[in-house]
């Protein structure tokens, strides 16, 4: 077995500070950003999956999100009423309804 290592293989490169690439991160921000109401729907699903991701309010698989808020509810666990506001707002909606585990088999 040979005494080389990996660093030995790989040239090494210097890497672009963030400050000299910053006008061209600018300009492709710029004209990639979202729209309002998709970085909406994006907070509101993050706010859904924290909700579902804290085990304070018991297990979420096999109900949806509205039926585990009132079941903690229920039990004085105190769920945030935003959650609550929002799943009422979006009553149709499966993005909204249905937990983070929706599309696995558990």
């Amino acid at each position: 077995m040979s005494n080389t290592l990996v660093t030995d293989t790989y040239k090494q490169t210097k890497r672009v500070s963030r400050s000299s690439s910053k006008s061209a991160d600018t300009k492709t921000c710029a004209d990639s950003a979202p729209s309002t109401s998709e970085s909406k729907f994006e907070r509101d699903i993050e706010l859904l999956k924290s909700f579902d991701l804290t085990l304070e309010y018991g297990p979420c698989t096999g109900i949806s999100r509205l039926e585990r808020w009132s079941r903690a509810e229920k039990h004085g666990l105190n769920p945030p009423q935003s959650v609550y506001n929002l799943l009422q707002l979006h009553a149709d909606d499966d993005n909204y309804k249905q937990n983070l585990w929706k599309d696995y088999d558990l």
